[in-house]
């Protein structure tokens, strides 16, 4: 159930496992190093994907205005409105983080070096986070300490699986994709961002905002995120060659990320 789009991977199967060795050892038969990123959607998801489920959440709240991609095998692929989702239970919390902790292993027996958890663009961790999407009333709700204790989670459960050294978070703070926001994303990430310093995490990996008309990320943001999380700090988004030799040069990066150019043939 952690499938938002018909046609994407997965690595809970003997076979997936199998189908992503050849591309590790195809990665690192150039040299290279490869991370799984490892995500659950929640909400943004339909029934048609996930068998017929009802997809879970932080909370009953529907993902207004967001669509997925299904493929039901009767009628023509495309894209339909996210179904509402149930409030996950304390079972339904225990399972996933589970299923994260298999996940991580699978990983590492299908060739990968480590895996990145994806914590952003509002799937499923990010439905916890933000405040907006979270409306529970136990202790993974209300406080922003409890709202982050999910992430925290299944952050220790991954670094149990693999050690902390293989394990990278993905953030998005000021994104609001697939409708989730948070009324003070500076205080909240910044936590988040201590949260995962605790644990010493391999990297840090922060997805600015990159639509034509997205919020800029203040530099005393960045500052903050800097003072909180001692790990490398990677950034992504519309950057160049010259906005990426800033970020490193002024110590708020210790790395760039570059996706786009690689996706978008």
């Amino acid at each position: 159930n952690a499938k938002g789009y018909a046609w994407t991977p997965g690595i809970y199967s003997d076979e997936q496992v199998a189908g992503w060795k050849k591309v590790t050892d195809a990665v690192h038969a150039k040299g290279g190093i490869i991370f799984a990123q490892l995500w659950h959607v929640g909400r943004v998801t339909h029934p048609d994907n996930i068998n017929g489920e009802q997809p879970i959440s932080s909370s009953a709240i529907k993902a207004e205005g967001v669509k997925v991609f299904v493929d039901n095998g009767t009628d023509e692929p495309g894209f339909v409105d996210t179904a509402m989702p149930r409030e996950m239970t304390q079972d339904d919390i225990d399972l996933v983080i589970k299923q994260f902790h298999q996940a991580a292993k699978n990983a590492l027996l299908a060739g990968f070096d480590g895996i990145e958890l994806h914590a952003a663009n509002g799937y499923l961790v990010n439905q916890f986070i933000d405040s907006e999407s979270n409306n529970r009333t136990d202790m993974y709700g209300g406080s922003l300490e409890n709202r982050l204790r999910f992430l925290d989670e299944v952050v220790a459960t991954l670094c149990d699986a693999i050690g902390s050294d293989r394990v990278g978070v993905r953030l998005a703070p000021l994104t609001t994709l697939n409708g989730t926001v948070d009324a003070n994303p500076e205080e909240t990430y910044v936590a988040a961002a201590k949260v995962l310093n605790k644990h010493g995490i391999a990297y840090l990996h922060i997805a600015e905002a990159d639509w034509d008309d997205a919020p800029l990320m203040p530099v005393a943001f960045k500052q903050a995120l800097r003072e909180a999380f001692t790990g490398t700090l990677i950034y992504a988004g519309k950057y160049n060659v010259e906005k990426a030799l800033l970020a490193l040069d002024s110590g708020l990066a210790d790395m760039v990320a570059f996706g786009r150019p690689y996706v978008s043939n």
